[in-house]
């Protein structure tokens, strides 16, 4: 009996535990990037897009994650173990971005300072 109500409930409590939220609900206030990026990563999206790079010498990997389809944050990790979090990228901008011959020319073109994500510490 005791291994039969642990095989009903641990399934259970694992869904419980790593329930993730819908993007819309997302509290977009955030103190620090890390936070930021955990928030948004975690949430479930119906756009979801992660991209290895390995033709770039700069970007190691891009991820975007949008509610509307429309627009989205993009998320750039590098080689030197940094990462920029932009919001409001237009879907558009991700597909370049991710059929570019240089991922690091693009977004220094087209990406860095047009897009800009900023911390709103909670109130």
């Amino acid at each position: 009996m005791k291994k039969i109500l642990l095989l009903i409930c641990t399934p259970i409590l694992f869904l419980a535990c790593n329930k993730k939220s819908d993007c819309d609900e997302l509290k977009g206030s955030y103190s620090t990037f890390v936070e930021a990026r955990k928030e948004i990563t975690k949430a479930n999206y119906p756009v979801k897009k992660i991209q290895s790079t390995p033709e770039s010498s700069w970007i190691k990997r891009i991820e975007y994650y949008s509610c509307n389809e429309k627009e989205g944050y993009l998320i750039i990790y590098t080689t030197r173990s940094e990462e920029y979090i932009h919001a409001k990228v237009p879907i558009s901008v991700w597909e370049e971005l991710s059929t570019s011959s240089s991922k690091g020319s693009y977004y220094n073109m087209h990406i860095i300072n047009r897009y800009p994500f900023n911390l709103k510490p909670a109130a």
